[in-house]
């Protein structure tokens, strides 16, 4: 790979402007934020199941008041 020190990328030293940065990757503002909303949570698990889990990993105590 050719990097070159006068390209920005590669230009540890560079200080770009946020519309430099924008134009070297291409990339604009988001204009529909359901390209946001991501589809990973499986049907079949239910996030209490989940959260009940995360506490006892985290090391939190589970108060039953029929305990």
């Amino acid at each position: 790979m050719n990097k070159s020190a006068d390209n920005p990328r590669h230009n540890f030293d560079a200080d770009p402007t946020l519309e430099e940065l924008i134009a070297q990757q291409g990339k604009g503002p988001v204009t529909d934020v359901r390209v946001l909303h991501g589809y990973f949570w499986p049907e079949e698990e239910r996030i209490e199941d989940f959260l009940a889990a995360l506490h006892e990993w985290r090391g939190h105590k589970t108060v039953h008041p029929a305990a």
